[in-house]
């Protein structure tokens, strides 16, 4: 009976290990086991934060969109402050269990007049799911959040 008991016990705990590993999620939402999944389809931006702040509106850019691949390849898209088209073609993978996000051969941006140009090679990922995509990443000691819908 003892050793009946000691294998369920064992049994009970690989499970519950198994739910949580399965069950794990970003910061703000959606399950990380369907991370690629998710993420393999194009964004378009519908809200960006400045340090916690909605700045959409401030915005010099429009139109902004970023679209990954399953094989690797990121490209985004937008217009820049004087009605000029700019697409920029790289390549991204995921990082530190899928809660990283890192963009490689893409340049930087002129998001607002007061942040002036941004870059980042790497974006941690708050929401991922089949409608929404939130990540940030910290330039210049001030935190850009970007938000985006499926397009």
């Amino acid at each position: 009976m003892k050793k009946n008991h000691y294998f369920l016990s064992f049994w009970a705990f690989v499970l519950l290990n198994f739910i949580l590993v399965a069950c794990k999620k970003y910061d703000e939402g959606g399950p990380i086991n369907k991370t690629e999944k998710n993420l393999a389809t194009e964004w378009r931006l519908v809200e960006y934060l400045n340090n916690g702040t909605d700045k959409t509106s401030t915005l010099l850019i429009t139109n902004y969109r970023e679209a990954y691949s399953g094989n690797g390849v990121f490209s985004r898209s937008y217009t820049d402050k004087n009605g000029s088209p700019v697409t920029d073609d790289g390549r991204w993978l995921f990082k530190e269990n899928e809660k990283t996000l890192s963009i490689s051969n893409v340049g930087s941006i002129e998001i607002t007049v007061e942040s002036g140009t941004v870059s980042s090679s790497s974006f941690s990922i708050l929401r991922l799911n089949k409608k929404e995509f939130w990540y940030y990443f910290i330039n210049g000691n001030v935190r850009h959040e970007f938000r985006f819908v499926r397009n």
